[in-house]
């Protein structure tokens, strides 16, 4: 979802920029009644000057481009003629402003155009810019692109023009919004930026240049994308650009890093975008990034910062009713957080209320991701006939080729399956695990040499790795060929040689089964184990409990103040925080216990044939040797406290689930009477 802020930002220029040539035409005819000679520039400059048109926008477009727009509409022979035409435009900007909706705009400044042929160019191009605002507000995107090319069309014979660029970035973002496709929308962009470096106006070229950075996003060629960015930050930064226009260079940033897989630090520069549309009020722009910010979040499985950003688009999608479709992305957002939290029940609730609203939306291309998503959520679920049906629908859109790729892999899988093709199916899947490997795999390798490099140090690393496989693969060829001289001697050794190549792949494959079994059942950040596996085991221990009659307790603890940590030192600091107390709980549980990470800076504990006092103590001794302790994080010295509840199994306890809640129960009274405490429940 590209940020549209440029399109909201024009439509106020356009009303400025109509307010600015009413003025001017004022001027001039009081000046030819008083037949006084008249100083446009001087008037131009009174303008720029006047806080009564200079807002926190009007940065966005160059003094210039004004200037430029209202000298070229004074090219007519007739200043009379001239006045006319202003006056005309102004009348239509006003009867504008007065309708309900924008469909009686369109008809309204379409029959105004069938009475425009002796106006200039520039003045018949001014009315299409309306007119494809007002198609774009009722979301005729068909109709608005058409718009935008009738312009480039009657300006692109005429000398380079601010409007003429930026009819060509606009009609690039309706191809954006219809495809989703670069080989689509980049064309005009690339061609906007030749024209913009044509002109005098660093408002046009920092706008080209940020929008032709999405187009460089691969990583053979991402070093491009991020020298424009950079060229445009320097531009901003020299002409002390508006908040906006920083935030759309931090975003397109964003944007390279994520397509790149370096998801921590596009989260950093979609937050930093997020922020400065927030200086300003931009509801719009804020709400692109937090969809932003959260899918970032689902790629490192941060769910605490998930969590947030689905909150705050239910809080602008209520706060801000005006823009129809906050509803239908928050709806999208929860579900894709609640998938991939594995939480398939509340995923297919969210699914389904974004599909109840998707009339409210135009961008096709989320609503088709929606029946993918769907398909998988309700086999989950065992709902397979709708699972099935939701494929279909899926497959069959014209979203399908733009979608993920494991979701174009697991809902083909799942087709497949419907079809009875169980082999094709069995297939399909082990391919997206495959490529979830090597996904993870380049991830991993991608951060490494980030925290080491700088961008162009970085693409340096990349080259060197690339001639150093080539050097390999060619070392490579030349052993085969030397092995093939000699394959009629060395026959039994070949056979050998398979024979332990099979075998090295069978433990390898072994091996490979355990190392991802055992990833399945750990926490990433901590090493302990994870959420799901720690109920599993749990559940088998209380099981094994309940059928023995033996004690069962279990200590649920969390990190006092961790909101506090983060904000004043940082999420960093907050990360090792949650890494010291899990290695400080590792000390207090026997290898027949289970340590795991349920939250995000809250812990479980599960300690078979326990009674209470056991528990209790084991916690208390928890408890002292992390509020004794001082750790140093980062030459940063931190002390903090956990709160505890304390909980065991009765005879009356029907599940695992009981005795959690009754030790939150004991959690919640720690927290309640001051912190840094054991309450047993």
């Amino acid at each position: 979802m590209n940020s549209n802020s440029f399109m909201s930002q024009f439509h106020i220029w356009a009303d400025q920029c109509v307010s600015i040539i009413a003025f001017l035409a004022f001027i001039t005819f009081s000046s030819q009644v008083s037949a006084e000679p008249v100083d446009l520039k001087s008037i131009e400059n009174a303008v720029e000057q006047s806080p009564e048109y200079v807002t926190e926008f009007s940065s966005e477009f160059s003094p210039e481009l004004i200037s430029e727009l209202s000298a070229e509409s004074n090219n007519e022979p007739s200043h009379v003629e001239n006045i006319a035409v202003i006056s005309e435009i102004e009348q239509l900007k006003l009867a504008l402003s007065t309708l309900e909706n924008s469909h009686e705009g369109v008809e309204l400044i379409t029959v105004k155009l069938q009475d425009v042929a002796d106006w200039s160019k520039q003045q018949q191009a001014e009315l299409y810019l309306l007119l494809a605002i007002e198609q774009e507000a009722i979301e005729q995107l068909e109709d608005a692109y058409d718009s935008y090319s009738h312009i480039v069309e009657m300006l692109k014979s005429e000398p380079v023009s601010d409007m003429l660029v930026v009819s060509y970035i606009e009609r690039s973002y309706i191809r954006y919004l219809q495809t989703n496709s670069q080989a689509d929308y980049c064309p005009d962009r690339e061609y906007a930026l030749v024209l913009a470096r044509q002109l005098n106006s660093p408002d046009t070229l920092v706008k080209s240049l940020t929008q032709s950075a999405f187009c460089y996003t691969d990583v053979d060629n991402f070093e491009e994308g991020l020298s424009r960015l950079d060229e445009a930050l320097v531009l901003a930064r020299k002409h002390e650009f508006t908040p906006n226009r920083q935030a759309m260079i931090y975003n397109s940033t964003g944007a390279i890093y994520r397509s790149n897989g370096l998801h921590k630090y596009a989260y950093e520069y979609f937050r930093e975008a997020y922020n400065l549309w927030r200086s300003v009020d931009d509801y719009q722009d804020m709400f692109n990034m937090l969809h932003n910010m959260l899918g970032e979040s689902i790629k490192v499985s941060d769910w605490e910062s998930a969590e947030i950003s689905v909150k705050e688009l239910f809080d602008l999608a209520e706060q801000h009713p005006e823009f129809e479709d906050f509803l239908f992305f928050a709806y999208v957002n929860a579900g894709r957080n609640k998938f991939f939290q594995q939480d398939f029940v509340q995923s297919i609730v969210y699914f389904e209320s974004a599909l109840s609203v998707k009339d409210t939306t135009n961008e096709t291309y989320f609503i088709d991701t929606v029946y993918g998503f769907l398909s998988l959520s309700y086999m989950q679920q065992n709902e397979a006939t709708k699972a099935f049906e939701m494929a279909s629908l899926f497959i069959h859109s014209n979203s399908y080729q733009a979608a993920p790729a494991f979701l174009k892999t697991s809902v083909l899988a799942l087709n497949k399956f419907a079809e009875e093709e169980y082999q094709d199916s069995f297939n399909l899947l082990l391919k997206s695990l495959g490529n979830e490997r090597k996904t993870y795999a380049s991830i991993m390798d991608k951060d490494v040499i980030y925290s080491s490099l700088e961008h162009s140090a970085k693409v340096a690393e990349y080259e060197i790795q690339i001639l150093e496989n080539q050097l390999s693969i060619n070392l490579l060829k030349l052993k085969s060929e030397t092995d093939k001289q000699q394959i009629s001697t060395l026959s039994l050794l070949v056979t050998a040689l398979i024979i332990a190549v099979l075998l090295v792949i069978m433990a390898f494959l072994i091996q490979s089964r355990r190392f991802f079994k055992r990833r399945s059942q750990t926490d990433y950040m901590t090493g302990i184990s994870n959420r799901r596996y720690t109920m599993e085991q749990g559940s088998k221990l209380f099981a094994d409990a309940k059928k023995r009659n033996e004690p069962l307790a279990v200590i649920i603890f969390d990190i006092d103040k961790f909101k506090t940590i983060n904000d004043t030192y940082g999420h960093a600091i907050g990360d090792l925080a949650i890494k010291a107390t899990a290695s400080k709980a590792r000390n207090w549980f026997k290898k027949t216990d289970i340590l795991g990470r349920i939250g995000g800076e809250e812990f479980l504990l599960i300690l078979p044939n326990t009674d209470l006092d056991q528990a209790v103590e084991i916690a208390e001794r928890l408890r002292t040797s992390i509020e004794q302790n001082q750790f140093n994080f980062n030459d940063i010295k931190l002390q903090f406290t956990v709160s505890l509840g304390v909980s065991v199994r009765h005879t009356e306890t029907g599940s695992l689930a009981d005795i959690i809640k009754c030790a939150d129960t004991g959690l919640y009274k720690a927290k309640n009477s001051g912190r840094n405490q054991v309450f047993s429940a």
